[in-house]
């Protein structure tokens, strides 16, 4: 059945091909901007990463683009006729393809492909617009009809028109705004939902006309559960048509807009960067302290997780034992597909395949990253590396000490700066490079509605300043194979915020593992930090 299905989804592509043509798949969806069961890329390639894209020519061959995230997850995963292309760290899907293909090439690319691709994609390919039919990328982890809810008013003291005339105060010259980024949306009204799995965001578009105060939420399920005052709900299927009628000049932020909804605009004026980011980016204090008890209670989540290790149990069953464990604290959800992996998996940097034949054994590494949602639906993360055993290899304590060691610097250091902060743990990993181990992804991002909500980016390119009460992540690691041909991989993460001072706080207070670290490559600063934090901090 699911070949069928495939072959029917390259055979609807392909007829859309002259020779020398090509169509961009993508692993995403319009709204969600996460990867989704059905996605063409998914059903074409059965990569079930949470990016990646994929281009397929005339012939029906189909060659994934993955990050260096990914690079062990898509040799696992993908049909064996699809050609895989590794990008190295720092590589842009764009960059990848013009390597890949030639300048001026037909490009056929989805309707609804967010603006910001579309302009780059136009620089280098002769661009066509498709539209895949509905039955080919159904969602099919939305839940119908769940219920769009004010979140908890003791969190969120400050309502939706406080936050409007903040906004008109900010940007006095701002008229007519349409905000499309999700978390921005659920921020600005206080609104959740629980609609599809890992997010507490809804489908949704908000339109607010600040000169008139005249604002709209266009939604799926216009019955909201609470209502907000002075807001208006209309179906998300009448935007185009609405804001089609809009004569003025309308505002948006292009890196969020989809291609199709931004020509359903008279007179689009696009915004360098949304008004909204930076502000919603910035927690109150309340937030703050929701965190804190959200934090410990997946403390207690792991805490429990660990003390049913047992030989025997699979990756399969060590998913099932942690998330219910979640849900016994009161979590609602997890707040992104939890990544649990043993021993040659964890240099996997975001595996997501649980194998229900990787047993748990004497002498394992495991690796858990994971998150949950309460009722008030800002996400959390916190990534451990346990050691299932009483004797771990030198080279298994040497990995996690020098990932430690880069988390604290990080953690206690005041650099504000999230490109030379992301380099001050990339110099302390460097030396794990001889040993065949590497940190080959970022090294934290912002946290908030979802659990990827930036400012800021903490990475190589980054140009953010990091500010007061932004949470992020700091998650160092390294992944690799040693000469012996042991394959492993090690990352340590936490939540953290800086207070006015910029001194860092985390929200969590998980311990580190004991039998992991070596105590000898610790300096007596860091030896000070390890046993402050291991008694509680």
């Amino acid at each position: 059945m699911k070949n069928t299905k495939r072959n029917n989804q390259i055979k609807l592509y392909t007829d859309i091909l002259k020779e020398n043509e090509y169509l961009l798949l993508k692993s995403v969806d319009s709204y969600f901007k996460a990867p989704f069961k059905g996605s063409p890329l998914n059903v074409l390639t059965n990569f079930s990463g949470s990016c990646g894209e994929a281009i397929i020519d005339k012939s029906g061959k189909i060659k994934i683009f993955v990050d260096s995230r990914y690079h062990i997850l898509v040799d696992k995963q993908v049909y064996s006729d699809v050609e895989i292309y590794k990008m190295p760290l720092g590589e842009s899907f764009f960059d990848a393809f013009k390597k890949n293909y030639p300048k001026n090439s037909v490009l056929h690319i989805p309707i609804d492909i967010n603006l910001n691709e579309y302009l780059e994609l136009d620089k280098y390919f002769d661009l066509r617009t498709y539209k895949i039919p509905d039955k080919y990328v159904k969602n099919y982890d939305i839940i119908k009809n769940a219920p769009v809810f004010l979140a908890d008013k003791k969190v969120y003291k400050n309502d939706f028109l406080y936050k409007v005339n903040k906004l008109k105060k900010l940007y006095p010259k701002k008229e007519k705004l349409v905000i499309f980024n999700l978390d921005e949306i659920s921020w600005i009204t206080n609104l959740r939902s629980f609609q599809t799995l890992h997010s507490s965001v809804f489908r949704s578009v908000l339109y607010l006309d600040l000169k008139n105060s005249n604002y709209i939420l266009f939604l799926d399920n216009p019955k909201v559960a609470d209502d907000v005052d002075c807001l208006k709900y209309m179906k998300l299927n009448a935007f185009k048509d609405f804001i089609n009628s809009i004569d003025d000049k309308v505002e948006f932020d292009y890196k969020d807009i989809s291609l199709d909804n931004f020509l359903s605009i008279k007179k689009p004026k696009n915004e360098k960067d949304s008004c909204l980011k930076l502000i919603s980016s910035v927690k109150l204090k309340s937030e703050i302290e929701y965190l804190k008890k959200c934090c410990k209670k997946l403390d207690t989540a792991i805490l429990n997780f660990k003390a049913k290790l047992k030989v025997g149990l699979s990756e399969k069953d060590l998913v099932e034992i942690f998330e219910a464990e979640l849900l016994k604290t009161g979590a609602i959800s997890t707040s992104f597909k939890t990544i649990l992996s043993i021993n040659e998996n964890t240099a996997s940097i975001h595996y997501s395949s649980y194998d229900k034949n990787k047993i748990l054994t004497d002498d394992s590494i495991i690796l858990l990253d994971c998150g949950g949602y309460w009722s008030c639906g800002l996400a959390t993360d916190i990534t451990r590396t346990f050691y299932y055993g009483a004797k771990p290899l030198d080279i298994h304590k040497k990995v996690y000490t020098m990932v430690l060691k880069a988390f604290i610097a990080c953690y206690t250091s005041d650099e504000t700066d999230a490109q030379k902060l992301d380099k001050m743990a990339r110099d302390i990993l460097q030396e794990c490079n001889a040993d065949g181990f590497y940190f080959d992804h970022g090294l934290g991002h912002g946290i908030g509605t979802s659990v990827h909500q930036n400012p800021p980016r903490l990475g190589l390119k980054s140009k953010d300043i990091i500010m007061p009460y932004q949470v992020h992540s700091i998650e160092p690691g390294l992944y690799g194979k040693t000469i012996e041909g042991l394959q492993f991989g090690v990352r340590i993460e936490n939540c953290v915020y800086s207070d006015v001072n910029y001194k860092k706080h985390s929200l969590s207070k998980f311990s580190f593992e004991e039998v992991l670290i070596d105590y000898n490559l610790l300096n007596d600063k860091e030896k000070e930090f390890v046993k402050f934090w291991q008694n509680g901090m």
